[in-house]
């Protein structure tokens, strides 16, 4: 789902650090351009080099060795290893929604790390599942499989080539990437010492039915893209201030109790209110999927910035929609037909969340990266930075902290998880970035100082990226929030300060804890 969102500039910007030094790893081999051709004959378990050639410096990038390579008959990846900058480590970069395509890590290559990526064992669009029709081997793949096999080749590869295997290796990814990311903590724990695992989409079979249950809502009361505005005007109008300061930027709105009834017109139709069916639709999204007798499926989403080119419009209420159709739609009919029912003619919209919803519960062991028990990657040593954007209009933020205490629960309590799992939580922003607030921070050296320096990030200096309202601050690791000192610029990271203030987060009218 990340790979979506970036192709519609929705891609976090991530800082990186040109100050860092690049130079050879002592006792590594400079790779010349005869020792990347030789690479095609490494003898690999379960794994084809196709190709191996030596690609210029240019554009940021160091000169590097481009392999080209499969492991078993149609898992797909890249190597990228760097000939004289090598810096020791290595780096696997997550994919977005159905995959289908290689993802690239320019940014983590120009630090001097060997980089990989994979399509996890199938060729086309992110938005396209009609590869999984009748195929639970590549199902498994994109589920869980592709990321470690991948993984396993790409560090035996690297070894071979430099003359030592990697001294440290880590994972990044969003949205689908997210969910990879926090599949190889629960299921591969040895694969990396520190991984970031950014707006995850961990729950895929609770997303599929939350991404469902929005698209009848919005099908049967269609929701005009200029309404987006009145909505999210009149949740910033009842919640900011939530997150102790008032300055237009919405956080922790699950706080403030929004009814979107407020909003119902009183004399018909009309551009500045909604219908009845409008207002049905817009709480069908706040609460969350349900049964007929009130059953909650999956949490909903909280409230806050659903308007933008990134926002509701593209991927929940549509009307008009950029694709076509919202993105829930188009992930949900695609998993529904192609992953759950096995018919390409089958009609999503005549799901029946009380007959149907064992069907795709039914799937969790191969999709959910739901495991609360990490302990094998804290026996590692490993280190997961997890974050997620509070305006995310893809994957609701509200799962993932869900997530986080469950965690907390299963392995004590929240002071003896934060030694190996923190987690972030920025204001305002949406999927893997974009919004109108803190989508701008560098998770990666954050989570290198920890993983190689023993520097616990507390908080990420965060900033403001794109049209609207510069500003920096802190986003502090969960439980704690940024307090603004009543004093200084509201807009100044120097003006807060990580504090717990005990708020809670309420999911559906109860509280997550803390």
């Amino acid at each position: 789902m990340g790979n979506v969102a970036r192709s519609h500039r929705i891609g976090l910007v991530l800082l990186v650090s040109l100050s860092v030094m690049m130079l050879a790893v002592p006792g590594a081999e400079a790779l010349t351009a005869a020792q990347c051709a030789a690479l095609t004959g490494a003898a690999i378990p379960s794994t084809t080099i196709t190709s191996a050639t030596v690609v210029p410096a240019g554009g940021g990038l160091p000169e590097h060795c481009l392999v080209v390579g499969r492991v078993d008959t149609e898992i797909n990846f890249q190597l990228r290893l760097p000939t004289t900058t090598w810096n020791g480590k290595f780096y696997h970069a997550g994919g977005g929604g159905f995959v289908g395509s290689i993802p690239q890590a320019p940014g983590a290559l120009a630090r001097g790390y060997a980089t990989i990526g994979t399509d996890t064992g199938h060729v086309g669009s992110a938005i396209d599942g009609s590869w999984a029709l009748n195929r639970p081997d590549r199902q498994v793949n994109w589920g869980f499989r592709g990321i470690h096999v991948v993984t396993v080749a790409g560090k035996q590869i690297t070894n071979v080539a430099y003359g030592q295997a990697p001294r440290l290796s880590y994972f990044e990814g969003c949205s689908n990437g997210g969910r990879q990311a926090a599949m190889e903590a629960q299921r591969f724990p040895t694969d990396f010492n520190g991984i970031i695992s950014a707006a995850p989409a961990i729950d895929i079979t609770g997303l599929m039915l939350g991404f469902n249950a929005n698209s009848q809502a919005f099908a049967a009361a269609p929701l005009p893209a200029a309404k987006l505005d009145v909505l999210a005007n009149a949740v910033t109008a009842a919640c900011d201030g939530g997150d102790t300061v008032t300055d237009g930027l919405v956080g922790y709105t699950r706080r403030c109790n929004f009814d979107p009834g407020v909003l119902t017109c009183t004399a018909g139709d009309a551009p500045n209110c909604l219908t009845a069916a409008q207002v049905d639709a817009v709480r069908t999204v706040y609460d969350g999927p349900m049964t007929s007798a009130g059953q909650l499926l999956h949490p909903g989403f909280p409230p806050g910035h659903e308007n933008g080119g990134d926002g509701w419009q593209l991927w929940i209420s549509g009307n008009p929609a950029p694709l076509g159709q919202p993105l829930h739609f188009i992930f949900q009919d695609q998993f529904m037909r192609f992953f759950i029912f096995s018919d390409p003619a089958y009609n999503s919209l005549t799901f029946d969340f009380d007959t149907d919803t064992p069907l795709v519960t039914a799937t969790a062991p191969t999709f959910d990266a739901t495991n609360p028990d990490i302990s094998g990657f804290r026996a590692a040593g490993g280190k997961l930075l997890m974050w997620h954007g509070q305006a995310d209009p893809a994957l609701t933020v509200d799962r993932t902290i869900q997530y986080y205490n469950d965690v907390a629960k299963a392995m004590g309590n929240k002071n003896k998880i934060e030694s190996f799992y923190r987690l972030f939580l920025p204001e305002g922003v949406h999927h893997c970035g974009g919004g109108p607030g803190l989508n701008t921070f560098d998770a990666l050296t954050a989570l290198e100082q920890w993983v190689e320096g023993g520097i616990a990030p507390d908080a990420l200096l965060a900033s403001h990226s794109g049209p609207g309202v510069a500003r920096t601050r802190p986003v502090c690791s969960h439980p704690k929030i940024a307090v603004y000192d009543g004093r200084g610029d509201i807009n100044s990271a120097a003006s807060y300060s990580c504090q717990e203030r005990g708020l809670g987060w309420a999911l559906n009218g109860r509280q997550s804890g803390e």
